[in-house]
């Protein structure tokens, strides 16, 4: 099977992967394809993809070693690997999915050890406005492209800062920005802070890409607080200035995926029930950044 076309999206990242039929099956360079197109583009999607549960993790798989999500309480029924992501509520009205997920800023898994390298979401049900319009974009920002524009002043003084990140700091930023987040308590793993790179190196590209934001980002290690809190969200701004984005406008069918080194992103939450959405996600785990 041959990859057709890919089709830049004209932003510093984001492509759309054309004349591939996943459910069909690919092989194993097809596979390899759609990795070099992610580690390019940092966002590619596959529209018009007709997946099963068991056929979006088939393929996932083959990307990477799949994950379990940190919150088990949203994994469809029968999978350890495939959480929902939906604001659709069970017959008791309580949400079935994650009901906020990427409400602020932020790349996916910086609290964890080893942080997940890719996500990938597929869209089962798009809400829409009265005429028909998706709603709900998820919007990507080049982290890489970020760090490659900063001043050469500003990258020798980040060049070997730390930076602790936390769920819990997450869980802070969904409350600050009245996200409709319903979840249990976080435990006592859960709340664990790690200390990662500001500057962090692509495990496959070698690129410099800067990984802090102001979701998970508690402190930079050394600086006084105000100093640090300063330095976090001039470089989280800096990451998601309008040039460095790209927005994704979902079509049922899409399962699009992104690179957590080298990306944050964005849910926009400007839809409500009775306009429904509902995704499986799956995550591909990652190294020890350096």
């Amino acid at each position: 099977m041959t990859m057709e076309q890919i089709i830049p999206s004209g932003a510093p990242l984001g492509a759309e992967i054309r004349g591939i039929d996943l459910g069909a099956g690919v092989d194993d360079a097809t596979v390899e394809r759609i990795k070099a197109a992610l580690h390019a583009h940092k966002v590619v999607v596959l529209r018009d993809q007709w997946l099963t549960p068991d056929e979006q993790i088939a393929f996932c798989s083959r990307i990477g070693t799949l994950e379990p999500h940190v919150l088990p309480q949203y994994l469809v029924p029968g999978y350890r690997d495939l959480v929902r992501v939906s604001n659709v509520l069970d017959d008791a009205g309580q949400p079935i999915g994650m009901i906020d997920a990427g409400r602020v800023w932020h790349s996916d898994g910086a609290f964890l050890e080893r942080p997940n390298m890719y996500s990938m979401l597929y869209a089962l049900e798009i809400p829409a406005d009265a005429d028909g319009n998706p709603l709900g974009a998820t919007l990507f920002a080049s982290t890489a492209a970020a760090y490659d524009r900063l001043p050469a002043a500003t990258k020798a003084r980040i060049a070997e800062l730390k930076a602790v990140n936390s769920l819990a700091a997450v869980y802070d930023s969904l409350r600050r920005s009245n996200a409709a987040a319903r979840r249990a308590p976080l435990t006592e793993a859960q709340k664990r802070e790690v200390t990662h790179p500001v500057v962090r190196t692509h495990p496959h590209t070698g690129e410099k890409c800067i990984y802090v934001s102001k979701a998970a980002t508690l402190r930079i290690v050394g600086l006084p607080e105000d100093e640090s809190r300063q330095l976090i969200d001039e470089l989280a701004d800096w990451c998601v200035r309008d040039e460095m984005v790209y927005r994704h406008r979902w079509q049922v069918g899409d399962l699009l995926m992104w690179d957590n080194c080298a990306s944050q992103h964005l849910a926009v939450g400007d839809y409500a029930l009775p306009q429904r959405r509902l995704m499986h996600r799956t995550t591909v785990g990652g190294s020890v950044p350096f």
